[in-house]
């Protein structure tokens, strides 16, 4: 007698890897989501390989067989790289990790309860710490404005813990405070699939960098709730698939900032934001180019340099 096969249920969370060239911080990204689990939700990993080169995919498959892996034959970038994870699962909530983050205990926990409280809320981030323990400010922050820009490129947000209207871009401060941001960081993000649903997946115009805002500025448009859970705390070292490539990270995420305002505020509003970058950075320039004539600094010579780019960034087409 053949008897049917039962019916196997969804796991309750799919969490979600993007792998390039970054077989050295796999293991320890996910032993940390297996050490670190949420009570009482099933899970699954789908690790996206964006068809690294350093023997990744052969790794996974030796030393992680339950986790499950796509394997690109060219690299397609973040956002369709993440959306091709969401695509193949089912799971009621997923969470978006980066090679170079880590989970500590309670966070998983934290960032779900968060969603089981309020089933409007879209999207939650956990409060982001960098390897030593301390606070990583590009966390979360406010909706990008004209405004909010100004603050931050003029170097009002300085001023923000006395005078909050003066935040810029990023959280001015730490706070174990929940509260809801304009936006909060991919690098560690939970996310609803019905407000996915709702409001559709990552950009894939957007090859890296910006995908945070811009997902959470369209929840928001569509009503659903932004989280930054301030009780829940990650690890996020920064950087680690593109350190190889010195010089390049910033610069590529000025781009795509230029681009991406443009495409949401219009372009008067982007020459405006670009006049604030050209100004602020070139102050900065100058300020350190100062320091390192003086004092014989040769990391604020660098420094210079790095803010003189930035300045000639600021003046690029954005190519929208």
């Amino acid at each position: 007698m053949n008897l049917p096969e039962p019916e196997v249920s969804p796991p309750d969370l799919t969490v979600v890897v993007v792998n390039w060239n970054t077989v050295e911080l796999l293991d320890d990204c996910l032993r940390s989501i297996g050490e670190h689990p949420a009570t009482d939700v099933t899970t699954e990993i789908i690790v996206v390989d964006n068809a690294s080169h350093d023997g990744s995919v052969e790794h996974l498959r030796e030393a992680w067989p339950d986790v499950r892996v796509i394997a690109n034959t060219e690299n397609v970038g973040f956002c369709r790289a993440n959306n091709q994870a969401i695509r193949a699962s089912t799971s009621e909530f997923l969470l978006l990790i980066n090679t170079d983050a880590r989970l500590t205990e309670g966070c998983l926990d934290r960032l779900v309860s968060r969603f089981r409280a309020d089933r409007h809320t879209g999207v939650v981030g956990p409060r982001l710490i960098y390897g030593d323990g301390t606070f990583q400010r590009w966390t979360a922050g406010r909706q990008l404005s004209v405004g909010s820009c100004a603050n931050y490129f003029l170097l009002l947000d300085r001023l923000a813990r006395r005078y909050p209207r003066l935040s810029g871009i990023y959280l001015p401060y730490d706070t174990n405070e929940p509260f809801q941001p304009g936006w909060v960081s991919s690098a560690v993000m939970a996310v609803r699939r019905t407000a996915l649903d709702d409001v559709g997946l990552l950009d894939e115009r957007i090859f890296v960098y910006m995908d945070d805002v811009d997902l959470c500025q369209r929840m928001t448009d569509a009503g659903w709730r932004v989280w930054y859970a301030a009780d829940a705390t990650a690890v996020h070292f920064m950087g680690a698939s593109t350190r190889r490539q010195t010089g390049k990270a910033s610069p590529e995420a000025l781009r795509a900032f230029n681009r991406w305002f443009e495409r949401r505020h219009g372009r008067p509003r982007a020459t405006a934001v670009r006049a604030l970058e050209a100004v602020g950075f070139s102050a900065r320039a100058a300020a350190y180019a100062t320091s390192g004539l003086v004092r014989g600094d040769d990391d604020a010579r660098r420094q210079a340099r790095a803010h003189w780019t930035h300045v000639k960034l600021s003046l690029e087409s954005t190519h929208v």
